[in-house]
């Protein structure tokens, strides 16, 4: 039990515990190690996502705060945006973003959705996914200008940044502090031990989280994140900088050193939101094996590096490796074109 988190100001968003699938036909058509699955697409939201999560406590301080309105930026198929507009439209705020051009811009996937929701969407000419953690830049700027716009319409509007210390980024690493604490309750009810831990990384705030709650709670697995964004060094430098502020904000005093988890850029490929051909592969084994769909931006590359790893030895068929699925599932149809044989 981690006490601070009790004590921080949340809203009722998602379906918890979400469960824990034992996937078994999948680790026997690769040959192990034995795969557990954490279905964060479960989690009840908009088709489900690990950001649910995060807007528990992010929008909660965005009640307290009288906010009306919410802003915020990621790609233009972006799954926290799209579930932060289906908990605003749940809390009864207008949802607002600003959105950089993707590989797939057009009214279909989480942009239909979107569409669905009457999310106001404004799509800039930027594919540069590193330009929404800059302030001062032109993604800062039209945040500012909208904030503005808002204003002027009578809402009182609530910016959610990506930044490490930005307040929204602690809130959403406290939700998955809390998640640590979810997982390892349920690994004991159901008697297995886990020696690793697999998650796709982009800004690092989920890893960041479950990072530092393992740690808090002694927890004996190892944690490796897989890029779909950054390279390495910079998604290491991300998911510390969030330890450090979101440890410090919630007074539990631990320390996090780089060797304390992994996070690889090996997998990225040609670069964000673009599929490679072993996540579209992830994607159609997960599938035919145990039913359960992967998108094509985050599971499925974080799923083709678990399959990569495992056939190198770097997961043995004796170890459990516990894999988070972290939803998006409307992105299957937004790439369509790439995925459809």
């Amino acid at each position: 039990m981690i006490h601070a988190i009790d004590d921080l100001p949340r809203v009722d968003l998602g379906f918890y515990p979400t469960p824990i699938t034992d996937a078994r036909q999948l680790s026997s058509a690769i040959g192990g190690p034995r795969i557990l699955i954490k279905r964060e697409d479960l989690s009840g939201l908009a088709l489900g996502g690990n950001k649910c999560r995060m807007f528990e406590f992010i929008l909660a301080e965005a009640r307290k705060q009288g906010a009306t309105a919410v802003i915020s930026t990621a790609s233009s198929q972006s799954n926290f945006c799209l579930q932060l507009a289906a908990a605003a439209r749940k809390l009864g705020m207008k949802p607002r973003f600003v959105l950089l051009r993707g590989l797939h811009n057009e009214t279909q996937g989480n942009l239909l959705l979107q569409n669905i929701l009457d999310s106001d969407v404004k799509i800039l000419q930027i594919s540069d996914m590193r330009e929404v953690f800059l302030t001062g830049g032109p993604v800062s700027q039209e945040l500012d200008r909208a904030a503005d716009e808002l204003r002027a319409g009578g809402y009182k509007p609530f910016t959610i940044g990506h930044g490490a210390s930005d307040v929204s980024a602690i809130l959403g690493c406290a939700g998955w502090v809390n998640a640590a604490d979810e997982i390892m309750t349920q690994l004991k009810g159901l008697g297995v031990e886990v020696q690793y831990l697999v998650l796709a990384v982009a800004g690092a705030v989920t890893t960041a989280g479950l990072v530092l709650g393992s740690k808090y709670l002694k927890a004996e697995h190892r944690i490796r994140g897989i890029s779909v964004l950054q390279k390495e060094p910079d998604a290491v430098a991300a998911a510390l900088a969030t330890i450090e502020a979101t440890s410090a904000f919630l007074g539990l005093d631990v320390k996090v050193a780089p060797q304390d988890f992994e996070i690889t850029d090996a997998y990225i490929g040609k670069g964000y939101g673009i599929p490679t051909a072993e996540c579209l592969d992830a994607i159609r084994i997960t599938a035919q094996t145990e039913g359960i769909y992967l998108d094509p931006v985050y599971s499925s590359k974080a799923m083709a590096a678990l399959i990569d790893l495992a056939r190198k030895g770097e997961f043995k068929p004796t170890d459990t490796v516990l894999f988070i699925h972290t939803g998006g599932i409307p992105s299957l149809f937004e790439y369509h074109a790439e995925i459809a044989v």
